[in-house]
């Protein structure tokens, strides 16, 4: 069955995958009731690093599915990818971006050298759909377990390895915009509970989240707000005492 055509609508956040700068995928998302400054904790950088282990972990699987399926010992074919040396290590780079009003907030990127050549060229990390195009060039777009489920559909052998690399999969990109809506939004129980709102800024409480690191004997502050707090009072105490001075020869 071939689907009908998405209307996308830009919203306040979304989040990118690229290919050595190319974009994979995108997708913009709400996230109701979000907590200010949630994005600039250490929590945050936290699902990030599990949100690119599961991307990762998933093109990992469909490497180890692709090689199962291709990989022949005995044909040392001089052009199989199987006997080529594998890139060099950042060749090929890969990031995923989230981003706030179209500015980037926080990004990680990792190293996918070792994806063999058709995984690379061929992401698609929602795991539901199988394309398909005839030979009049006519491009079809079927869900995943209608295609695969045919009782009459006789697959191809590059059908049979697609099935056996997202049959079992969930879609990521909706599991991604779940992770970061939940570490951005209180519960219901939180804000009714705790009454997170400041009621002279309007703005969410970040108590709950870790917002400092420290490193030997100092604490650096996360969020933009608090690290700027820390450097107006740091000027505050270096020119304190002229201050003082300068005040008391004014008049």
């Amino acid at each position: 069955m071939e689907t009908a055509k998405k209307e996308f609508k830009e919203e306040r956040f979304e989040f990118a995958v690229f290919m050595n700068n190319i974009i994979i995928c995108k997708r913009y998302f709400k996230v109701y009731n979000f907590i200010e400054g949630s994005m600039e904790t250490m929590d945050f950088k936290e699902t990030v690093d599990d949100i690119v282990k599961m991307i990762d972990d998933d093109l990992k699987s469909k490497s180890r599915i692709h090689t199962w399926y291709y990989y022949n010992p005995e044909d040392e074919v001089e052009t199989d990818e199987f006997h080529s040396p594998l890139l060099d290590p950042w060749a090929c780079t890969f990031k995923f971006a989230v981003y706030d009003n179209r500015r980037e907030v926080f990004s990680k990127i990792w190293d996918g050298y070792a994806y063999p050549r058709s995984v690379r060229n061929r992401i698609d990390l929602t795991n539901k759909t199988v394309r398909y195009t005839n030979r009049e060039g006519k491009l079809f777009v079927f869900d995943k377990e209608t295609f695969f489920n045919d009782p009459d559909r006789r697959l191809l052998f590059e059908q049979e390895v697609l099935k056996a690399q997202i049959m079992d999969k969930e879609d990521l990109l909706s599991k991604i915009t779940r992770m970061i809506c939940k570490i951005c939004s209180p519960s219901r129980d939180d804000v009714k509970m705790n009454g997170r709102v400041d009621k002279e800024t309007n703005e969410m409480y970040l108590g709950d989240f870790t917002t400092t690191e420290k490193y030997g004997e100092k604490e650096y502050a996360f969020p933009l707000k608090m690290a700027n707090k820390d450097v107006v009072k740091q000027w505050e105490d270096l020119l304190k005492e002229k201050t003082k001075t300068y005040f008391k020869n004014l008049f």
